[in-house]
Formats: structure tokens, sequence, C-alpha cells
């Protein structure tokens, strides 16, 4: 996942200045899966490409670690272990979860990668965004996203 390779770089430039810094290693926000899910509320089918699990995180849970974490002097020095949530949840779960929760039934269909990078090409994003978005979905497939600590 491209994101994860830039932040590892800047981790690496801080690193090389010899000062104390601190990297908060945020899991995968929990509003990003909210927004992938935008269109479930009126058809109840998750479509979207094939995943796998992910450590959804709240920003609320992250923000209240990054007060903790700024405010205790040299708590830590470099980069945090990941802070992401209890779980490491893919659509599948999420539909069964929809289910439970609003008595509605929920589906989920797996979207071919390149219907889905077309579906969002075709809403207006620029290619380098729809490869951005069909890369998360590759990552989740590759384990990328599964790490959950106790830290948060």
């Amino acid at each position: 996942f491209q994101a994860c390779r830039d932040h590892a770089r800047t981790e690496d430039l801080l690193r090389a200045t010899g000062l104390p810094w601190t990297a908060l290693r945020n899991g995968f926000y929990a509003s990003s899966a909210l927004q992938l899910l935008q269109s479930t509320r009126h058809t109840g089918d998750i479509a979207l490409p094939a995943d796998g699990p992910v450590a959804w995180t709240g920003h609320d849970d992250l923000a209240e670690a990054t007060a903790a974490i700024l405010t205790e002097e040299a708590r830590f020095d470099g980069p945090t272990p990941p802070l992401t949530g209890p779980a490491a949840l893919d659509f599948d779960t999420i539909a069964q979860i929809a289910a439970q929760t609003t008595g509605r039934p929920f589906t989920r269909t797996v979207v071919p990668d390149d219907t889905f990078r077309e579906q969002v090409l075709a809403h207006g994003a620029p290619a380098p965004i729809a490869d951005l978005m069909l890369s998360i979905f590759v990552a989740a497939r590759n384990g990328e996203f599964t790490a959950v600590d106790p830290t948060l």
C-alpha cells in the first residue's frame, strides 16, 4: 500500500535527523469504511472488490491516544505501535454486523477490481485516486491492515 511506504520513508527521514521524534501509526480509519459503504445504506448490498480483514479505527479513539502520547514527554521516541481497533473485520463480517444491528438484510457482492476502478473513474475521480482506492482492497487481501495492538 503506497501510503504505508510513504509513511515509512518519512520515518526514515525523521530517524536520520538524530532528534527525538514521534510518529503516530494510526490504524485504517473507520470513517473510510463508512465512505465506501455510502450506497449500501440504500441498496443493502456491499458491492466492493474482494478484501481482507482491516483493523478499522475510530477518530475519537485516535484523538484520545494522540493526546495521551504527546502530553507524556518522551513516551515514544520513534514510531508508536499500530494504533488500531480491537478486531480486524472484512466486509463480509461488516455485512453480518450491519444486518444484526439494523434488523435489515445486507449482502456482500464482490466486484471485479477493474469494474470497481471504472466505477470510481465514472464518478469523476482522477486515475491516481481510483488506483489508490483499489490498492486499499489489494493491500487488505494481502493482510497489510490486520495488525491489532492493545496500545490503543
